[in-house]
């Protein structure tokens, strides 16, 4: 019913203007062709209703409670459902409601910073109605689309538009992570409750699953063959394995191009080499210029082009030698990176019991911070009116010390944590740029509630 429906509209579009002369063109003729594609946008909606959730979580960050709401798609008859990380990050508890009204909860079984992607569960003795993931990259810009999502737990939203572009690049959600995604853009409105709802076309295929919208007109939907790769590649240690080789890369211009003396030559700059890791074992020099990689030539003259770098060197299975080219100093250089696995990207968050969150000090927060090296642990959240923040601690202080103990990282300073909640009054040695502090903190004056 649909395709035949579809064929008739598309008819209607493509004929309508060409085989009636102007004054022969009835507003009914018109009218009709607009209640076709109505017609059709209403059965969509209503065909893949049933597989759209409303999605709650409670989450806490230290003293901070928040609620937050979302969408989300059922991709399997047994109670998995799609949603975004962001949507169900630092959840204590979530509560997803589908179209009959019926409520349960959720557990998550994973997710993914780097994709914006999480995997939930419903646990019940019945059988749900699935949605089927298309194949995103048959998407064609100009194609008309639907985002829908159920924002409110009352009924579904459904936005129009077109796919507006592919393969765009956006930064992360935060500042800490990069996200690994082509995107998929469309002038459909995604609204924040909408997010983790999916973007499906005239032939009711799921395309993807939206991710943000970033003012009108603007709507970013991450492809489902992304979305089928997360829910079914290989986790460690909680985390998606993927491939790493630890370089840090900026656009390589033709006019840095022509000021090197390589005017011919097209690649990636490499900006930064970290110590220890697959690129620095292999030779990998800061200032060199990648021009192919596992036998595929590379470039970058854009932010997002630097991105799809990204997404080659992550797709790779660890331990995979690739063959690659870089220049330097106006020579070829040929070097094997054996290519080892990411580590965690998002850095692991405690509490600390003295009204602050710290987290360990990764690469990235590393540069972030322009942090002279990586020894003790970063203040991530101060507790609004606790010890700390009476004490002056400010986001981003290094604390190095806890009445005169040193922290190195959090593994040490875990060790401290059950002595230091004991105690009336203790004294941080922090690091805030080049200066060393202190804050005396007095414990006794607060709450455990207020200390996370």
């Amino acid at each position: 019913m649909i395709n035949r429906r579809l064929a008739l509209l598309v008819c209607l579009c493509l004929t309508f203007g060409r085989l009636l002369p102007a004054t022969a063109r009835p507003a009914s003729r018109g009218l009709e062709t607009f209640e076709s594609l109505q017609a059709l946008i209403v059965e969509l909606s209503d065909k893949i209703k049933p597989s759209v959730v409303h999605i709650e979580v409670n989450s806490r960050r230290g003293d901070m409670r928040r609620k937050g709401l979302g969408s989300g798609l059922i991709v399997s008859s047994d109670g998995k459902i799609v949603t975004n990380h962001h949507v169900i990050d630092r959840a204590e508890y979530i509560s997803v409601t589908l179209d009959d009204k019926t409520k349960y909860e959720a557990r998550v079984l994973r997710k993914d910073k780097q994709t914006d992607l999480a995997l939930i569960k419903i646990d019940a003795k019945r059988e749900f109605p699935a949605a089927k993931l298309a194949d995103s990259d048959s998407v064609s810009v100009g194609e008309w689309v639907l985002a829908i999502g159920n924002p409110y737990g009352f009924d579904r939203t459904v936005s129009f538009g077109i796919v507006s572009g592919k393969g765009r690049y956006i930064p992360g959600l935060d500042s800490e992570v990069q996200l690994l995604n082509d995107f998929i853009q469309t002038d459909a409105l995604i609204d924040p409750g909408s997010s983790g709802g999916p973007l499906i076309n005239l032939r009711g295929e799921v395309l993807g699953i939206n991710s943000v919208g970033i003012g009108r007109g603007q709507g970013f939907t991450i492809p489902s063959n992304v979305v089928k790769e997360v829910t079914t590649r290989t986790e460690v240690e909680g985390r998606i394995e993927r491939g790493w080789i630890g370089v840090y890369l900026q656009p390589f211009t033709r006019e840095m191009a022509t000021y090197l003396g390589i005017p011919n030559t097209r690649g990636i700059m490499v900006s930064d080499v970290q110590a220890n890791s697959p690129a620095a074992a292999a030779g990998v020099r800061s200032g060199d210029v990648i021009t192919s990689f596992n036998g595929e030539a590379v470039e970058a003259e854009q932010d997002e082009e630097i991105n799809r770098f990204a997404q080659m060197v992550t797709a790779l299975e660890p331990g995979k030698q690739a063959q690659t080219q870089v220049v330097r100093d106006k020579q070829q250089v040929p070097l094997t990176i054996t290519v080892g696995t990411q580590p965690p990207v998002d850095a692991r968050e405690t509490e600390t019991g003295l009204g602050i969150l710290v987290k360990e000090i990764t690469y990235a927060l590393y540069l972030e911070f322009r942090l002279d090296d990586r020894d003790g642990v970063l203040v991530s959240y101060v507790s609004r009116g606790g010890a700390a923040d009476e004490a002056g601690v400010e986001v981003g202080d290094v604390l190095i010390a806890i009445d005169g103990q040193p922290v190195h990282d959090l593994d040490s300073l875990e060790k401290m944590v059950p002595d230091n909640k004991n105690k009336a009054q203790v004294m941080l040695t922090l690091r805030r740029g080049k200066i060393l502090r202190y804050a005396l903190l007095d414990l006794k004056k607060f709450s455990p509630e207020e200390t996370p």
